[in-house]
């Protein structure tokens, strides 16, 4: 016996393989725009965008030595800090980190990920 359905599955079930136009994408930019997410969902929103990938997270940073690069904008404490909250607060955002640091996102992205810091 097959399982029932709910009225999301098969709207996204029906929506599988088709892409937007740029006109749409624009269109629901536009209406959610300053709309405030609660905690809980951004953290599933952050879940969505891990994947697999948020049980590699580590919990525990050990603090990195300090480096001789004279153009960092962070420091290794800061470093630590940032790995600790990201992985162990839900609701935290690379964004959100990006802003607090006053660095690039793709900055917050490389030291999560180890590409930065190693």
């Amino acid at each position: 016996m097959e399982k029932k359905l709910t009225k999301n599955e098969k709207i996204s079930r029906a929506m599988k393989g088709r892409t937007l136009s740029d006109e749409h994408k624009l269109k629901l930019s536009k209406a959610k725009k300053g709309i405030k997410r609660s905690n809980e969902t951004k953290a599933k929103i952050k879940q969505t965008l891990l994947g697999d990938k948020i049980k590699d997270l580590k919990k525990d940073h050990p603090e990195i030595p300090k480096t001789n690069m004279s153009r960092t904008h962070l420091t290794a404490a800061d470093v630590k800090q940032i790995r600790d909250r990201y992985s162990n607060e839900e609701a935290l955002s690379i964004r959100q980190l990006a802003k607090e640091y006053n660095v690039s996102r793709h900055t917050i992205h490389s030291v999560v990920t180890y590409k930065l810091w190693r």
